[in-house]
C-alpha cells in the first residue's frame, strides 16, 4: 500500500489528502506580509503542527516526510503568492502529534542553527556552526575546494587524510532544510540515520540526501569511515 493510499485510509472522515495540502498551504500563506512594491514576504522558518488520531500519527509522519508532499506545498504557495520568489519560501518543519481533534496550525518559528562535529582524522573534535543565511557550504580536505586553489572550502574536514577528497561534498540549503550532495567523494560518502538506515547521496535519484539532526555523515576509504561528521542542532 502506498503512502497516499494510507493517508486516505487513516484520515477517512477526518482530514483527506487534498484538505491537508490545502490547510497547510493556507496556514503558510496567511503569514505573508508585504514589503516594498507590495512584494510578499514570508518568515524564514515555519512549524506546521498537525494533530490527528493516535492511530494515524505514524502514517501522517510518513506522508509529510515524503519529498513529494513538500514539493506540492511549495508549488501551491507559489501559485497563491504569485510575486513571491522561490528563494523567499520558508524552511518548513512538520510536527505530527496525537490529538482528540484533527487540526492543522502553522506558526512562525525561530531560525534553527546547526553545527557539524568532526570525529576522526587530524581535526578530531572540531565543531563548526553553519551560518544560517548561506545557501550552500563546500566540504573537503584542506583549505581549497579542488586543485586549482581558487575556491575555498567552507568546512575543512581534515588536512592530510587522502581518502577524503578536496572537493568531497556540498551542503545545499533547501526550503525543507539541508541536503547533502557527494562530489568527488562519490559513493565513498554515506549518511547514516538515527535508526541505522544508510544512504549514499551519489546513488539517490536527485543526487542529494536530506539531513536531519542526529544524522552521521561518513567519509570512507571505500570500506571504513576515516572521518565522521555529526549533524547536530547548535
Amino acid at each position: 500500500m502506498g503512502v497516499k493510499q494510507m493517508i486516505g485510509d487513516a484520515l477517512e472522515g477526518e482530514l483527506g489528502q487534498p484538505d491537508l495540502l490545502r490547510r497547510v498551504t493556507e496556514g503558510i500563506t496567511a503569514l505573508a506580509r508585504h514589503a516594498g512594491k507590495g512584494l510578499p514576504v514570508l518568515p524564514p522558518e515555519v512549524e506546521v503542527h498537525i494533530k490527528v488520531g493516535k492511530g494515524s500519527v505514524q502514517v501522517i509522519e510518513q506522508f509529510v516526510q515524503d519529498p513529494a508532499f513538500d514539493r506540492e506545498v511549495e508549488a501551491r504557495i507559489l501559485n497563491e503568492l504569485v510575486r513571491l520568489r522561490p528563494d523567499g519560501l520558508p524552511v518548513r518543519r512538520y510536527v505530527v502529534e496525537p490529538g482528540d481533534r484533527t487540526s492543522v496550525e502553522v506558526r512562525e518559528a525561530p531560525r534553527r542553527r546547526y553545527r557539524l562535529r568532526i570525529e576522526g582524522g587530524d581535526r578530531d573534535g572540531v565543531t563548526i556552526t553553519l551560518p544560517p543565511t548561506r545557501r550552500h557550504y563546500l566540504l573537503g580536505r584542506g583549505d581549497w575546494h579542488g586543485e586549482e586553489n581558487q575556491v575555498a572550502n567552507d568546512v575543512v574536514l581534515c588536512e592530510s587524510e587522502k581518502a577524503v577528497s578536496r572537493r568531497a561534498a556540498r551542503l545545499h540549503r533547501s526550503n525543507a532544510g539541508l541536503e547533502l550532495e557527494s562530489l568527488d567523494q562519490q559513493q565513498a560518502l554515506v549518511v547514516e540515520r538515527a535508526d541505522g538506515e544508510r544512504l549514499r547521496p551519489a546513488l539517490a535519484v536527485t543526487g542529494r540526501v536530506p539531513l536531519a539532526a542526529g544524522d552521521r555523515i561518513e567519509f570512507t576509504d571505500g570500506n571504513k569511515a576515516v572521518v565522521t561528521v555529526f549533524y547536530e542542532e547548535a
